[in-house]
């Protein structure tokens, strides 16, 4: 196992092992009679233990980078070079001077110092108000008197130019199109949930839609950083502040926009996540974030273990969605439940994938047990346990329940640029897929915001789209993709009938089109006017000739739409404003 492993390396090499030894068929009998899942998990933890691997993991992976001036000051070297004149590259100096500022001692000058740099980069970015914020975070960081000359000049030409920076955009306030839904008030009234032995739990409305009605919005239970984002935003509240963050006191990979954000984040999931921050980073990935993260979530909801394993042994708590709720007193223990009763469809699981599952969790348990203060709170075996079964239940349901949150499609940015969090949320989780989806995900912040995208029929169900769309990836993609990640042999109308990808796709000449090159230039430079006054104008579009999809027209009219919507709710990066 190389220097780089993460933890389906470890799982891998353990079967490769199993198998060499001719032990694997005793090995999985075994796992296999196994009733409750974190007797599963703690077999698959002794064979770890015995088999030397958690000693190989903590002797190879480093559980948390120390804070280290040296390093502080390297990183630091790399963003004035960034930032130099030949360069003028201000997103990467800002990138570098967070890391710098995270890696700096505490009550070292060089927290200072980066937070001085900063300023610099964002005066000649013309942010006067971000600028001056840093100067006084400089400040109070005790910077140092030699230099501070320099700092009282910036501030004073600053003072002078605050007016001429423009006011942030304020996000579009999309509003509900229906009457607010008996049971569950941010969604519409017209949406039913529905069952069935083939789809499980879905979603029809019983009217009429049209392209751009907004029919639910939803904030999720709770949602993770992703890790390149680490440097650019909040790890709580997830927003790009990374023109004023500031550091977590132990660790160099988490900030936060405010001592608030800081103070939510310490007080519940960072105590645990801290001490081992680097190694979840680099052996898990963001299915496995999300789930640790909504298990430690729930630990937060009761003073005590005791008190969650009476609240998840209740009947009443069991097998709930988002229809299932009292949203008159919605607490974090009321929106819970629905997260609790996403369904795991363990019995559709192979052994093989199973036991995967109990090495991710195996590697996961006994390194935030072992290394952070979650095993005093966790009491004895009895809450061990526990936890080991609710995070084994997390990390069945994240992969097909968790939502990406992502931003505005920029030119030559991979997708994973455009992902910035992975959110649990109850409602959004009923909607079952399609590759050629009728609805459409926006997201403002971590709010989501869902759209119609082709006219809907009453009576008919609602789909979202889990990444595979067809117009991008070939039918045998979008296959692979879906049976591997989320268990399912998909027979949407796109698979069914075969549609093409976008570059194969018909002009149809009874189609007119309604956009241009100057839609695709205004959007493209985030125009928030032009998207404003024109968003309708595509709406109305899909809507009147929605019988002719799929054709060219109608996607490049979607993509205008979803660009559209991504602007008004300020869904873009500032580095594509630059």
């Amino acid at each position: 196992m190389e220097h780089n492993m993460d933890v389906y390396d470890v799982s891998d090499d353990l079967v490769k092992k199993l198998n060499d030894w001719k032990l694997i068929g005793i090995i999985s009998g075994k796992f296999n009679e196994l009733k409750e899942n974190y007797r599963k998990v703690d077999f698959v933890e002794r064979a770890l233990i015995d088999f030397k691997y958690m000693e190989k993991i903590f002797m190879n992976v480093t559980l948390r980078e120390d804070k280290c001036n040296k390093r502080s000051v390297e990183f630091r070297m790399l963003g004035n070079e960034q930032f130099s004149l030949k360069n003028r590259k201000y997103f990467q100096a800002l990138e570098l001077y967070n890391k710098s500022i995270c890696y700096a001692e505490p009550n070292s000058e060089h927290l200072s110092i980066g937070y001085a740099n900063r300023s610099a980069v964002l005066f000649e970015w013309k942010r006067y108000r971000e600028c001056l914020a840093n100067i006084e975070l400089a400040r109070t960081a005790n910077y140092p008197a030699r230099l501070s000359h320099k700092l009282d000049k910036r501030e004073r030409d600053c003072q002078q130019l605050l007016e001429q920076q423009r006011p942030d955009v304020v996000p579009y306030e999309f509003k509900l199109g229906f009457d607010p839904h008996a049971q569950v008030p941010h969604i519409a009234d017209c949406l039913e949930l529905r069952e069935s032995a083939d789809e499980g739990r879905f979603v029809v409305t019983n009217r009429d839609l049209v392209v751009g009605d907004m029919v639910a919005v939803e904030q999720p239970f709770c949602s993770t950083l992703l890790p390149p984002m680490r440097y650019i935003r909040c790890a709580t509240c997830k927003r790009e502040n990374y023109l004023t963050l500031i550091p977590c006191d132990s660790c160099c990979s988490v900030m936060f926009c405010s001592e608030e954000c800081k103070q939510q984040a310490t007080s519940t999931y960072h105590r645990y996540e801290c001490p081992i921050i680097d190694f979840l980073h680099r052996m898990f990935n963001k299915i496995h974030g999300i789930a640790l993260r909504t298990t430690l979530a729930a630990l937060d909801l009761f003073p005590s273990i005791e008190e969650l394993m009476t609240f998840c042994d209740q009947p009443q708590n069991q097998h709930k969605c988002a229809f299932d709720l009292d949203y008159g007193q919605l607490t974090r223990q009321e929106q819970y439940r629905a997260i609790h009763g996403l369904v795991t469809n363990q019995h559709l699981r192979s052994v093989s994938d199973l036991f995967q599952r109990s090495v991710v969790c195996a590697v996961l348990k006994h390194f935030i047990i072992e290394y952070t203060p979650l095993k005093d709170y966790l009491g004895g075996e009895e809450g061990m346990n526990f936890f080991t079964d609710l995070l084994f239940r997390h990390l069945q349901t994240s992969s097909s329940n968790m939502h990406g949150i992502d931003l505005v499609e920029q030119v030559n940015e991979t997708k994973d640029d455009q992902t910035h969090s992975s959110g649990a949320y109850a409602f959004l989780s009923m909607l079952n897929h399609s590759c050629a989806p009728n609805t459409l995900r926006i997201y403002e912040g971590t709010k989501a915001y869902l759209f119609v995208l082709r006219p809907i029929k009453a009576g008919n169900v609602l789909y979202d789209n889990y990444g595979a769309h067809f117009a991008i990836f070939s039918k045998q993609q979008r296959l692979d993709t879906l049976s591997m990640q989320y268990r399912f042999d998909c027979k949407c109308e796109g698979c069914e009938l075969d549609y093409p990808t976008f570059g194969r796709m018909p002009h149809k000449a009874t189609v007119p089109s309604v956009t241009d090159d100057t839609d695709m230039k205004s959007l493209g430079a985030y125009n928030y006017d032009f998207a404003a006054s024109n968003y309708r104008k595509y709406c109305d579009f899909l809507t009147q000739y929605g019988a002719a999809y799929p054709c060219e027209q109608i996607s490049s009219a979607e993509e205008c739409l979803k660009m559209a919507l991504h602007i008004m709710v300020d869904a873009v990066p500032l580095k594509a404003k630059m």
